[in-house]
């Protein structure tokens, strides 16, 4: 039965690419994501539950190529799980969602699947997520330039030098393109030189001001000044002139380096963050921290470092992102704060 519904799959996804060419075997995905079905399928309340999340990883490479379809792709793969589904009696908690993300850590022609169990309300959430992703990936796929209608030839234009000079041949009527003032050069073989004017008197060239002698030294230039030279180069300038010049000079300090950690306080996993600004999200393409937990949104939050402390702020998530308990928008962090993205909880260490 399972082989009935791999050949009507093939053929709606051949049907979606057309003449296009897919990166990689949606025959293979469609037995991934049945195979995904059966690891992670639960018995609740007696009744065996099918999960209803799907999430398929793709190379960045590829996501060009497939996200026009992504819609219609994520239509075909849940129908193929709804009817695995249905052969084996399992049930859903509620419509099942497919997505397509994007992984860095793939190479062109690969793919991932992975299914997890949400409750109905995370679903929903995720649901809606999704809709406004796809609204704004349509969105953000560009127009078709419109076509420009040719520009007209310029018309000739008279060189006065041209006209006066003997034996120099006219242009031709005929040129490569049309209005192309070099399509026939005039100073090709067989022209004549143009007569110019004789070359004025060139005037002097004006002599440079004297460059003054700086009266302080860096400790870079003494660090290359040594001995003898370093002291002909001194020569004439006080050692109190000196003293007092490389007292008032200052070594640039470099920026600071941020440095933090994110301790999850279940599992004892440790993020280190060491960049700014750092996204923490489930989208491995646009997050720096990358969560698997179906609650936390493709960019929830976002930690940026200022110099001397670190500030937290909500990216628009789906669930918000919770400082010490407390749900924020924006706000400073300190070490022992406890966050929390999702179903997933930190404590941050700066």
């Amino acid at each position: 039965m399972f082989v009935n519904f791999l050949s009507i799959f093939e053929s709606r996804v051949s049907d979606i690419f057309g003449a296009a060419r897919a990166p990689f075997s949606f025959k293979k995905l469609a037995k991934q994501a049945a195979h995904e079905m059966e690891d992670q399928t639960l018995v609740v309340n007696g009744v065996n539950t099918a999960p209803a999340l799907y999430t398929v990883l793709v190379a960045n490479d590829d996501d060009p190529l497939l996200a026009p379809y992504y819609p219609q792709l994520s239509r075909e793969v849940c129908e193929l799980v709804k009817a695995q589904a249905e052969k084996k009696s399992y049930t859903f908690v509620g419509e099942p969602l497919v997505r397509f993300m994007i992984d860095p850590s793939l190479k062109g022609g690969r793919f991932s699947v992975f299914a997890e169990n949400v409750d109905a309300p995370t679903l929903g959430r995720l649901y809606e997520e999704e809709r406004a992703y796809q609204k704004g990936l349509s969105a953000s796929q560009p127009a078709p330039m419109p076509q420009r209608p040719a520009a007209p030839a310029p018309a000739p234009v008279a060189t006065p030098a041209l006209a006066q000079a003997p034996n120099v041949p006219a242009m031709s009527a005929q040129t490569d393109a049309p209005g192309d003032p070099f399509a026939v050069d005039p100073f090709g073989p067989g022209a004549a030189p143009v007569p110019t004017a004789a070359p004025a008197a060139l005037a002097p060239a004006p002599v440079p001001a004297p460059i003054p002698v700086p009266q302080t030294v860096s400790r870079d230039q003494l660090g290359v000044l040594g001995g003898a030279a370093a002291t002909g180069a001194m020569a004439g300038i006080g050692a109190e002139s000196v003293s007092a010049n490389l007292a008032g000079v200052r070594t640039p300090q470099p920026p600071a380096i941020p440095q933090a950690q994110l301790v999850d306080v279940v599992t004892g996993e440790t993020f280190n963050i060491a960049q700014t600004p750092c996204t923490v999200g489930r989208e491995r393409a646009a997050a720096d921290v990358v969560l698997r937990d179906p609650n936390v949104s493709r960019r929830h939050a976002q930690l940026t470092f200022t110099g001397s402390a670190w500030t937290i702020e909500d990216l628009g998530s789906t669930n918000g992102t919770l400082v010490n308990s407390r749900r924020i928008t924006r706000c400073p962090l300190r070490s022992g704060d406890v966050l929390t993205f999702g179903l997933s909880t930190f404590e941050f260490r700066g």
